[in-house]
């Protein structure tokens, strides 16, 4: 069995499809107790994985792209607010402990 999950997906489709279309091996497994409806089944199963690895990978792709968004947006507020604090500091020269306010901590 493959150990990466596309080839084996691609392994297990192979198998279901093969056995959907050569009716002498699904006859074979009869006896087994797989019927033919099993093997549809299986098909329409793989179909639903596929289409949910898809969705898995779609949104896994716009929740990176959040992720970058947001880190460049606390980037600009982390430069914003730097600058902001600095000049915070030449305001409040007279009265440092204000810095507080601002969530500064100021040695006493």
């Amino acid at each position: 069995m493959p150990g990466g999950y596309v080839k084996w997906l691609e392994m297990v489709k192979k198998f279901y499809s093969t056995l959907a279309n050569d009716t002498s091996l699904s006859d074979k497994l009869v006896r087994l107790r797989i019927i033919q409806d099993d093997i549809s089944a299986a098909n329409t199963l793989i179909s639903e994985v596929e289409h949910s690895r898809s969705e898995y990978m779609r949104e896994k792709g716009e929740s990176q792209d959040s992720t970058t968004a947001k880190n460049a947006a606390f980037e600009k507020l982390d430069d914003w607010m730097s600058e902001f604090i600095a000049v915070s500091r030449i305001a409040l020269e007279d009265n440092p402990q204000l810095m507080e306010s601002l969530g500064v901590m100021v040695k006493s």
